[in-house]
């Protein structure tokens, strides 16, 4: 479970394809593709990651600097 997904780079007509397909069907749909890999982190910086989690009440996923 290393290699993550990220936002696709797409060209322009390639959205606008995907926006059509939105429309059309009434959903949002976002665009992934490999690319990323997860940060290993210390336990400091774990600590610091799940603090502003708290803090933000979000989620936050972090990977390695490419």
């Amino acid at each position: 479970m290393d290699n993550f997904l990220k936002v696709a780079s797409l060209s322009d007509e390639e959205v606008a394809k995907l926006r059509m397909l939105e429309k059309d069907t009434g959903t949002h749909i976002m665009a992934f593709e490999p690319g990323l890999k997860v940060a290993a982190l210390s336990e400091k910086n774990l600590k610091r990651i799940q603090e502003l989690e708290a803090e933000l009440g979000a989620t936050l996923l972090v990977f390695e600097s490419q």
